[in-house]
């Protein structure tokens, strides 16, 4: 005897499929350049968050010209390290920190 057609036709199995494996691909890369792109931004804009603290705290200061205090914030903008140190000084400290890194003496 031979076998009874239901009628239906056999469901071919999604992962098999290679066209699925591509675009699985394409999707899992391009998912995460967003997430990369996505993490650069936000530190671009936690910089320049951290860049406007730096500028305003040289300000008030209220020791040094403007050519100063944009030069004084620009070195310590670039270091993170500068970035902690500047940020962990009481105020008098550092007044003569960013003395001394203007002087080239650090």
């Amino acid at each position: 005897m031979g076998k009874i057609n239901s009628g239906r036709k056999k469901k071919s199995s999604l992962h098999s499929d290679p066209m699925v494996s591509v675009v699985q691909n394409f999707y899992d890369n391009a998912s995460n350049r967003l997430g990369d792109i996505a993490q650069r931004i936000g530190h671009d804009q936690d910089m320049s968050a951290v860049r406007k603290m730096i500028y305003s705290s040289i300000c008030k200061m209220n020791m040094l010209t403007l050519q100063e205090n944009l030069r004084a914030t620009i070195l310590i903008a670039r270091n993170a390290e500068d970035i902690d140190v500047f940020f962990s000084l009481s105020y008098t400290n550092r007044m003569d920190w960013v003395l001394m890194l203007l002087n080239g003496d650090i």
